[in-house]
């Protein structure tokens, strides 16, 4: 039986973050979306000042430093990721209020989300990682080369569709 393909694996994490996206509905689903610029944000500054004090290169309190084989990019996505669950857990457990469920606008924006951390996995990626991904989907390809409208299309998406209920 052959194993499923990388396409499959970025259609299921597209199905879970849509259906997670209509468990934490609007208010929250936007929060998360927010925490993923954050996390985008926190991992493009900071991950080479994390991979310098990995690699020995930087010292803390002149005694403290670790040695370690990670990679910048693998660094990168951990910092990534990390980010991501902690802002937003912080951020959807501090809203009481679920706010109102519009399905389509819910889905737009987790849809953008999964899209967003796909592109910005793959851009953390170096090149020989990422072109053995890029090979390998079509959907991480197509994903890929529209990683600069999946970071605009989130604050435009916001904009329009906040303009448009009010």
């Amino acid at each position: 039986m052959p194993l499923p393909t990388w396409d499959v694996f970025i259609g299921l994490m597209f199905l879970v973050g849509i259906a997670y996206g209509f468990i934490l509905r609007r208010d929250k689903t936007i929060t998360t979306l927010t925490s993923v610029y954050i996390g985008l944000v926190i991992a493009t500054n900071f991950s080479k000042y994390i991979f310098d004090f990995f690699n020995g290169n930087k010292v803390i309190a002149d005694q403290l430093w670790i040695r370690s084989g990670a990679s910048q990019s693998t660094i990168a996505i951990i910092l990534f990721v990390i980010s991501i669950i902690f802002v937003s857990g912080a951020i959807n457990s501090s809203q009481s209020k679920a706010g109102d469920l519009s399905p389509i606008e819910v889905f737009i924006y987790s849809a953008l989300t999964i899209a967003l951390i796909i592109a910005s996995v793959l851009d953390f990626l170096g090149p020989e990682g990422r072109a053995y991904y890029l090979e390998a989907s079509r959907f991480a390809s197509i994903i890929y080369d529209y990683r600069m409208a999946f970071i605009l299309a989130p604050p435009i998406s916001l904009i329009v569709l906040n303009f448009r209920t009010k």
